[in-house]
């Protein structure tokens, strides 16, 4: 979380935007920012999802390495960056980052028992979402419903809408999300 965090100051400072102004554009206190931006909390997807959306960014951004973008991008397991958001009971590895340029961002997201990715349902500000669950059971909430995922299941959403991923199982579950950037 550590990396992300600093990743988070950077972009904000390079917007030129205070704490409590970028705090009031996304609708959480300048403390809990600053408390994000030094790594002395771990913010839920969904609040980091709110922050970037301020900075009119895709949170993926948060996830980016500078790189070569001439060959193909090959992550191997043992080399992906794995954040771990204590709030959200969540891991979510990026596997594509350091492409500046890409269309999409891949995310493996895994819940724990009981995890998920906001305290509420919460909107996007770009794109089109995918999301195929690997392991486990998940429940996808949008617009007042809930759908219940087991392995392979897949759905294909619009994140402009409030929508949340949970976890209600006894073991973890794993979803591959695909964002549009």
């Amino acid at each position: 979380m550590k990396q992300v965090s600093e990743r988070l100051r950077q972009l904000r400072k390079t917007q030129t935007l205070s704490l409590r102004t970028l705090a009031k554009k996304a609708g959480i206190s300048a403390s809990s920012l600053s408390q994000i931006e030094s790594g002395q909390v771990s913010p839920s997807i969904a609040t980091l999802e709110k922050v970037c959306a301020a900075l009119e960014l895709p949170i993926t951004t948060l996830f980016d390495d500078a790189g070569s973008e001439s060959d193909p991008l090959v992550m191997p397991a043992q080399n992906r960056r794995r954040v771990y958001s204590t709030t959200s009971h969540a891991t979510v590895e990026p596997l594509a980052r350091g492409f500046a340029a890409k269309k999409m961002q891949p995310l493996l997201i895994t819940l724990d028992p009981d995890g998920e990715v906001g305290e509420q349902p919460h909107a996007g500000v770009r794109g089109e979402e995918f999301g195929i669950v690997l392991s486990g059971t998940v429940a996808f909430e949008q617009a007042g419903k809930t759908y219940d995922l087991g392995p392979l299941d897949a759905v294909y959403f619009d994140p402009h809408q409030p929508h949340n991923w949970k976890n209600p199982g006894t073991l973890p579950a794993t979803i591959l999300l695909v964002v549009s950037l």
